[in-house]
């Protein structure tokens, strides 16, 4: 249970709803079991593997049921993204007390900017399911990736295209990763875009890195700076599934307090 003045003490949907769907899935069988869940945020699934499929919608609004009906009996191809990262279990990232929720009023943010999926990515945790990920009723392919210079940044472009036999829309993602000694973290999400196609067709991406996001923040200069060196840019269907990868030499220009 969560509401705007509390916070859930788990993860765990509780009233005992994961021993239900366990047993559900036993009785009926892996493939005839679709869990619908309307949650305020990340929940445990120690039951995904026994399902067939799982509708995480959220707080849909008061067309919910029409829509999720929609995506389940097929009318509409489904084609949302995770905002978040579905965690193995509770405290994954094992938050100290002094993080969360804090001791004597005090919360220390120790992670730095290890936050979400960007912990994942650091600590090579596999998680339930990844920052990014979705599934679709049809299939999508990933080729021809460029990258040119543009503006103090750099315009990525590539292909999709649906290989399924629907009709449907994608979610290319791209990320992007500092030269090593910087203390970013690596594989950051820099940009996405939402395209439709028709089965079988094709189209060409094109997805803009900017000085801001070569750019990390200094205390000392206090503003943003340009980073010189060899970025890694990284194009994908989430965090995890990575189909295309490059690089991109960028030369800093010093100092701006506007970019």
């Amino acid at each position: 249970n969560s509401g705007e003045n509390m916070d859930r003490a788990s993860l765990d949907v509780g009233d005992e709803q994961d021993e239900l769907i366990t047993a559900v899935a036993k009785t009926l069988g892996k493939q005839k079991v679709i869990v619908v869940a309307t949650v305020p945020g990340a929940i445990l699934m120690p039951w995904a593997d026994q399902v067939g499929g799982i509708l995480l919608s959220f707080f849909p609004g008061q067309q919910g049921g029409n829509a999720i009906s929609d995506v389940i009996f097929g009318r509409v191809n489904p084609s949302a993204r995770l905002p978040l990262t579905i965690p193995n279990h509770d405290n994954e990232q094992e938050m100290s007390a002094g993080q969360y929720p804090g001791i004597n009023g005090v919360s220390t943010y120790s992670e730095g900017l290890l936050v979400g999926y960007r912990w994942y990515t650091a600590h090579g945790v596999a998680p339930k399911f990844a920052f990014g990920h979705g599934l679709s009723y049809t299939k999508f392919s990933y080729d021809g990736l460029q990258i040119k210079n543009a503006g103090g940044g750099c315009i990525v472009s590539f292909t999709v295209q649906n290989t399924g036999d629907f009709d449907g829309m994608e979610v290319p993602q791209l990320y992007l990763s500092y030269p090593k000694g910087n203390g970013e973290p690596k594989l950051q999400l820099k940009g996405f875009t939402k395209v439709f196609l028709k089965a079988g067709e094709s189209t060409k991406v094109f997805l803009e890195i900017t000085r801001r996001d070569l750019s990390v923040y200094s205390e000392e200069e206090r503003g943003w700076v340009k980073v010189n060196g060899l970025f890694k840019i990284e194009v994908g269907s989430s965090s995890v599934d990575i189909r295309l990868a490059g690089n991109f030499q960028s030369q800093s220009f010093g100092f701006s307090q506007e970019l």
